[in-house]
């Protein structure tokens, strides 16, 4: 999994779009931060576990 936090508030959409074309293209999993929240981008499972881990207030990169 790619973990994306941006440097301001939110990441450039022309980066974001790129980052998404990326991991799309290789399968590759992808978490990032956008003006404080969080999203995933891969299939439906993964954002559905990232959601819940989420919810719980679990970071989902944590062992």
């Amino acid at each position: 999994m790619d973990v994306v936090v941006p440097a301001g508030a939110r990441p450039k959409q022309k980066a974001l779009d790129w980052l998404k074309t990326f991991c799309a293209e290789k399968k590759r999993l992808l978490l990032y931060q956008f003006e404080g929240d969080w999203f995933a981008f891969g299939p439906p499972a993964f954002q559905a576990d990232i959601a819940e881990c989420l919810a719980r207030g679990e970071t989902p990169w944590s062992p």
